[in-house]
């Protein structure tokens, strides 16, 4: 690979990891008005190639540039009808957990977290969440994906390409098999329960990434077999 296309390889790793990162911030907690002033600033690309990306993008531009005073307000709403729910009746509400989505009973707490945390702990990740979610809550998964890529580009940048590699079969098997197997179905329960265009266009977002890193995944991997 040329030097040129070795720096194009990092670059496009390195945007992935950043929208994993703003995925999970956005899933993690309610939107505060540092962050609601960072999305207002933020330039989002208009033609990613993903019809996901750039619906989400365009819907949370048009979501960010309408909300007027009270838009926090309403986000902070939002995020607790559409994620935590204000009834048990578990078909209004997204819950953001992978056992929710797996287990015939839509329960917490069942094999996928118990196989989540073995894969972190594989990792050598350690989580820290002052609100003692479950370990495969969708921000914590979006993160570990984010901190996998990190440490490919590390490694890539230490000339050990090696390491990078590994790291990024280690990457695409936590998507194949923690992501991918579940989040389309969450995303379009936010696109049905959620009251915001904010966090519909999240939903679109974040399908938007698990699509982009697989292909990036495969070309980058496949290719070099």
């Amino acid at each position: 690979m040329t030097n040129e296309g070795t720096s194009a390889l990092v670059e496009a790793l390195r945007q992935q990891n950043a929208a994993y990162g703003f995925c999970s911030r956005l899933l993690r907690t309610e939107v505060d008005d540092d962050a609601l002033a960072r999305l207002r600033a933020m330039k989002l690309p208009a033609d990613t190639g993903n019809g996901h990306l750039d619906a989400g993008y365009r819907g949370l531009c048009a979501a960010v540039s309408a909300g007027g005073e009270r838009m926090r307000g309403d986000l902070a709403v939002d995020f607790l009808h559409t994620f935590i729910g204000v009834t048990q009746e578990i078909e209004h509400v997204a819950f953001p957990y992978e056992s929710v989505y797996t287990s015939p009973e839509r329960l917490l707490m069942q094999d996928a977290r118990d196989e989540v945390l073995a894969a972190y702990r594989a990792a050598k990740v350690v989580l820290v969440d002052e609100a003692c979610e479950p370990e495969d809550h969708l921000a914590f998964e979006l993160e570990f994906m984010q901190l996998l890529g990190e440490r490919a580009a590390d490694a890539f940048d230490a000339g050990d390409e090696g390491a990078c590699a590994r790291l990024l079969e280690t990457r695409r098997a936590f998507l194949e098999e923690h992501l991918l197997n579940w989040v389309p179905a969450f995303a379009a329960d936010v696109q049905r329960i959620a009251r915001t265009g904010f966090y519909r266009a999240l939903a679109d977002i974040v399908l938007g990434v698990l699509e982009t890193d697989r292909a990036f995944l495969a070309d980058v991997l496949d290719d070099a077999a």
